[in-house]
């Protein structure tokens, strides 16, 4: 703790010198990339760099996207630009795609790409020991919120954040008080209603996950908020749906508070919206390093509008929580003006100045110079003019035609002897090759060659001292379960089986926190069995702040912790916990061996099966120190809004309303008032219960139930059908207790 509390002084320290001097770096301007083409009117537009997926592993799918080929000329089109590309590699691989991905990013890699943005943890562990050099970028999609995650990765190799949307202000600096990476975020464009990264509502709803870039936006359709006794709060509305975002006239307070980068979101969107947006941006960027301040013209904003906006723009979460104002309720469309409205910039091409030699007897020589680089070059043989000797003009007009090079001839000088005289074509091709000689000068500084090979070929070296499927019989494994609800836990302590209890975050007041978490335990431990505690699921700094005051009081509770995400890895490294006593949650997404051996390179062992894949990816996973979530209302949302809030009033208590879709299905909604997020719960139970001899086959460590909105009869019912499906051998009649329930993607899988 000393240690992180010297950098937060350091940081501070530097902090307030860069404020009293009056000097901020000025941000890079970050654009979105769908084609080729909006590459290049984004670049003219003033971004500083792009983003942009290739053929594969993208958040964007469906995306128009870039071939191999577009790809390595945007590298070298951004290049002699002086600009940089991001590759997104922000998807979660499955163990079939990670075994491509070193051909994948190899040519790109050679080409010089400035850096790749990625989700899994298992492809930032494949880069980092094959493509030592290539910077990542850690995706907003793996949900990071806090200074602890920041750290922790920074640590493992990444050398920047693109930090959750939902930050404020006053936690980016926070953030830079207490580390030196680079802070990504997003200025301006759509946002998501949930934590991003945290999403399962496109999946377990029809099977395109948001995880993989295929997100079908069910958040954008309509809802009937009731409470528990299905009393409405209004007819249905769309209060899952966001404004879009804009921040043009807080640049100021964004840049002060150490921002890195700022990121127009829009992948999807169109060249005229990207470059119309990325230029008002632009200009603004540039009034505050030359005044210190903005002051947006109100065209300007407009303009804004008029590229797209969801029912007008919300100001985000930079200076608030949440609230009913940032939600479209009404009207979930983006709206835009024609794109005829919208021109494009015009191209701008590169000055060069060159100076041209001829003399009798002689090569033609050119020297061309640009952006600090200069190539000299000869060719031919200066000829005396038997007729019509060589003007000036003739030469300059010739040597002027760029054509279809990024260049443009903006100052030419001429040494020449008088009636001297070389064919156009000899022009042409002395203009040609000092041109080619140029480009490929200043494309020469970042280009790489292909990297030595190491012992991380074989990327599942780490998984080998595991115990192998063989060694796993039925009576090595134990039963799990997590409760939401104090009610649940009697229920929990009368079956004989369940060996350990997860204790959720969610049901303890900050006010009783101690003596209720002891009172609970305490009654765990009489019954024999292990108290987890779960942290919640996202670890913000006013969280963090809560549980650095209570750790030593909750570590001497608890026999360990189920972990949800990285902030919260980065917290317990931070504080010596012993890993074997902990367990990533499937939020910390381990969809191939290569992210399990990762996470188990840093000591991190014990996981929790994701609940993306289906039979035949299960099986193609090391799952012997994984559990395997076998009932439950999975979480299909975390979010910073509230729906209570949006739609009738905060009460600041704990509860449950639900969300009625347009099928009549019921989705459980828990706030947690003590973090402020709101937990989206599916309509229907997952439930592998009934499949025990098939799962049994998978091999893992232990089977977890998870009791949310249950109550204690309800959840003795449950237990009695795992007594009859794993313990009996009996078929289960869990519709009779639950009603519908689903497999999940067991079977059928996500795209």
């Amino acid at each position: 703790m000393k240690n992180m509390a010297d950098k937060c002084e350091k940081r501070k320290r530097q902090t307030c010198m860069q404020q009293d001097t009056g000097h901020c770096k000025i941000p890079e301007l970050l654009a979105p990339a769908g084609s080729f083409e909006i590459c290049k009117a984004v670049i003219f537009a003033g971004a500083d760099a792009v983003y942009a997926g290739g053929s594969r592993f993208g958040a964007r799918a469906y995306a128009e996207n870039f071939t191999q080929e577009q790809l390595l000329s945007a590298i070298d089109f951004v290049h002699l630009h002086g600009k940089k590309l991001y590759l997104t590699v922000n998807t979660l691989l499955k163990e079939t795609e990670i075994h491509t991905l070193y051909e994948y990013l190899l040519p790109y890699y050679i080409q010089g790409l400035d850096a790749v943005i990625v989700q899994d943890f298992g492809v930032m562990r494949l880069i980092k020991n094959r493509f030592a050099d290539l910077p990542v970028h850690i995706s907003t999609q793996m949900s990071i919120a806090g200074a602890y995650g920041c750290s922790y990765l920074q640590q493992l190799g990444a050398s920047r954040i693109v930090a959750a949307r939902e930050l404020s202000l006053e936690e980016i600096r926070e953030i830079r008080m207490r580390s030196d990476v680079e802070i990504e975020c997003f200025v301006h464009g759509a946002l998501c209603y949930c934590y991003s990264g945290q999403c399962l509502l496109s999946s377990m709803l029809g099977g395109r996950s948001g995880n993989r870039g295929r997100c079908a936006q069910p958040c954008r359709l309509p809802y009937t908020v009731t409470d528990e006794k299905g009393v409405a709060a209004g007819k249905a509305c769309y209060p899952l749906s966001p404004k879009d975002l804009c921040t043009i006239d807080q640049i100021p307070q964004l840049a002060e508070a150490g921002i890195t980068s700022f990121k127009i979101e829009g992948r999807m969107k169109s060249a005229a919206y990207a470059a119309g947006v990325t230029a008002v941006y632009r200009k603004y960027l540039d009034q505050y390093e030359e005044k210190g301040f903005v002051n947006v013209d109100r065209q300007d904003y407009e303009r804004l509008l008029q590229a797209g906006n969801r029912s007008g723009f919300t100001s985000g979460y930079y200076t608030r929580q949440n609230g009913p104002d940032m939600i479209t309720m009404s009207s979930p469309g983006h709206e835009k003006s024609k794109a005829a409205d919208l021109c494009l910039p015009p191209e701008k091409k590169l000055p060069v100045k060159a100076e041209v030699c001829l003399k009798t007897g002689d090569p033609a020589k050119l020297t061309v110079s640009c952006s600090g680089f200069t190539v000299y070059t000869e060719h031919g043989v200066v000829q005396p003019a038997q007729k019509q000797p060589l003007s000036e003009d003739a030469i300059v007009t010739q040597l002027s035609k760029t054509g279809n090079t990024p260049f443009v001839m903006e100052q030419l000088a001429v040494r020449m002897e008088e009636a001297v005289f070389l064919p156009k074509q000899m022009l042409n091709e002395l203009r040609r090759m000092a041109l080619e000689q140029l480009t490929v000068q200043m494309l020469q500084q970042s280009r790489r060659t292909v990297p030595e090979q190491s012992d991380a070929n074989n990327h599942t070296a780490d998984l080998n001292s595991e115990r192998t499927d063989a060694q796993i019989t039925a009576a090595d494994r134990y039963f799990t379960a997590v409760i939401e609800e104090a009610a649940q836990l009697d229920a929990v302590l009368e079956q004989h089986f369940i060996h350990r209890v997860y204790l959720d975050s969610s049901m303890y007041h900050h006010a009783c926190f101690i003596t209720q978490l002891t009172e609970h335990v305490d009654r765990i431990h009489r019954a024999g069995k292990q108290a987890y505690f779960i942290l919640p699921p996202v670890f913000r700094s006013k969280t963090a702040r809560f549980y650095e005051a209570q750790w030593q009081s909750i570590r001497s509770q608890a026999d360990g912790f189920l972990v949800k995400t990285m902030d919260e890895l980065g917290f317990l490294e931070t504080m010596r916990m012993d890993k074997n006593c902990c367990v990533l949650d499937h939020s910390l997404y381990t969809y191939s061996n290569e992210a399990k051996a990762g996470y188990g390179a840093v000591g991190w062992n014990n996981d929790t099966i994701p609940t993306e894949l289906n039979k035949k990816e299960l099986f193609a996973r090391k799952n012997t120190a994984s559990e395997l979530i076998i009932y439950g209302y999975l979480p299909l949302m975390t979010s910073a809004q509230c729906v209570k809030k949006t739609t009738a009033h905060c009460t600041q208590e704990n509860g449950i309303c639900y969300l009625k879709d347009r099928y009549a299905k019921k989705f459980p909604v828990r706030n947690v008032c003590g973090e402020c997020y709101n937990t989206i719960y599916n309509a229907q139970p997952l439930s592998l219960i009934q499949l025990a001899d098939e799962i049994e086959k998978l091999s893992p460590a232990a089977y977890r139930l998870w009791f949310t909105t249950e109550s204690k009869q309800q959840v003795r019912r449950v237990c009695d059908c795992v007594c009859d499906s794993f313990l009996k051998r009996q078929t289960p009649d869990l519709t009779a207790v639950t009603g519908a329930y689903t497999n999940g993607h067991y079977k059928r899988g996500t795209e």
